[in-house]
């Protein structure tokens, strides 16, 4: 049985000490083949932010898969945004903005949904383009049918009516369309602070909340999501903190049946 860790912004600069040890600590005793971070490692992009980001990641016993997220962009440092601007990744992080890992039970694909600008206001959302939906189908085409797919990317694909106004990723409505029968079983994302999980188009939708930060929302705690299972049944168990320690908030069952995924 596979057993995945699924955390997201982290935002270091705006870190809660005791929240970040207690991960730390779930970490150790959860003993996850794998941690994934879907993006917003960092609050303002800054190196003094990242070195502690690339820190964080170095002190880990487990492996991690990760993907940036736009606060992993610099806000304010605009020459760096246009003409530099995955410089501190690279040094700090890692040299790929969209890593993949393929496993025998499971293979994860990355895309970088995080953009430098757009033709809008708020250059916080995200977008998939035509050519990162290629690149996931084809990916998938060529991996074994019993083979979990999951894909980590930053921007909701989904959100609940009362979040719609945060903005889903430009372009969903397409990669969504071309996913539906492809094999893709799993979409993992963050950005909203906010967890849940959903099936649209047969797919999970899995979604983790700020893991570390202090940006939370109301009535929104720290989370993240333990995911276990394979291709055929999967149980996505949703931590959230409470007095001192991650504890098991809600755990949602799924299983696969004519290449569709329902909720038990």
């Amino acid at each position: 049985m596979t057993t995945l860790l699924h955390i997201s912004d982290l935002h270091f600069g705006r870190i809660l000490t005791d929240v970040l040890e207690g991960l730390g600590r779930s970490i150790r005793t959860l003993t996850p083949e794998m941690i994934i971070i879907s993006g917003d490692l960092t609050q303002r992009a800054t190196s003094k932010e990242y070195q502690q980001a690339a820190d964080f990641l170095n002190s880990l016993k487990t492996p991690y898969f990760i993907v940036p997220g736009n606060h992993d962009l610099s806000t304010f440092r605009i020459v760096e945004r246009f003409f530099w601007p995955w410089r501190n990744w690279k040094k700090w992080i890692q040299s790929d903005l969209e890593s993949q890992f393929s496993a025998e039970n499971y293979q994860l694909i990355g895309i970088n949904t995080a953009r430098k600008a757009g033709f809008y206001m708020d250059w916080s959302r995200g977008r998939i383009s035509p050519s990162q939906i290629q690149h996931v189908t084809q990916q998938i085409s060529h991996a074994p049918q019993d083979q979990l797919q999951l894909l980590v990317a930053h921007h909701p694909f989904w959100l609940p009516p009362q979040y719609e106004a945060r903005h889903l990723i430009g372009g969903r409505d397409h990669a969504l369309a071309s996913f539906k029968g492809s094999g893709l079983d799993v979409i993992l994302s963050g950005h909203v602070h906010l967890d849940y999980c959903h099936v649209m188009n047969g797919m999970i939708i899995s979604h983790a909340g700020t893991t570390t930060s202090d940006r939370l929302l109301p009535d929104t705690p720290n989370s993240f999501n333990l995911i276990q299972g394979d291709k055929h049944s999967l149980t996505i168990a949703r931590h959230h903190w409470h007095q001192g320690e991650f504890q098991l908030s809600q755990s949602q069952a799924f299983h696969r049946k004519n290449g569709q995924w329902y909720e038990t």
